[in-house]
């Protein structure tokens, strides 16, 4: 009942042959942490779209900071970084269409304080 079970669903449809992204933030993507090795391991093609956020350590905090995406640095995901909202729609096009293509996971994170709750004409 937690992103780590989001994780595992997205990973079993994949090793099923479907098609599966997933969305997430913080402590959410540390969760997923155990099937992102899988997932890559096995070069299933997949986008995980990361509002990146500060991973709380004594108090909860909503704040941005990229360390929660860092700590996912070594699992083999290809990663792309957003600036802006209009980055953020273009970006998650192409990270979609480069999984299907090169068979390597994507992890596609933008700034989770100020991106993620912007309104912005695309």
């Amino acid at each position: 009942q937690s992103e780590g079970g989001a994780a595992g669903a997205v990973h079993g449809s994949l090793v099923a042959g479907g098609l599966s992204s997933t969305f997430t933030a913080a402590q959410g993507l540390l969760l997923m942490v155990p099937n992102l090795y899988l997932i890559a391991g096995e070069l299933s093609p997949t986008v995980f779209h990361v509002s990146a956020r500060t991973v709380a350590k004594h108090a909860l905090s909503i704040f941005n900071d990229h360390s929660d995406v860092m700590a996912c640095r070594q699992t083999g995901f290809a990663m792309l970084c957003s600036n802006n909202v209009q980055e953020v729609m273009d970006m998650s096009l192409v990270a979609h269409l480069t999984t299907l293509k090169a068979r390597v996971p994507f992890m596609h994170f933008f700034d989770g304080y100020r991106v993620s709750a912007q309104i912005n004409k695309v």
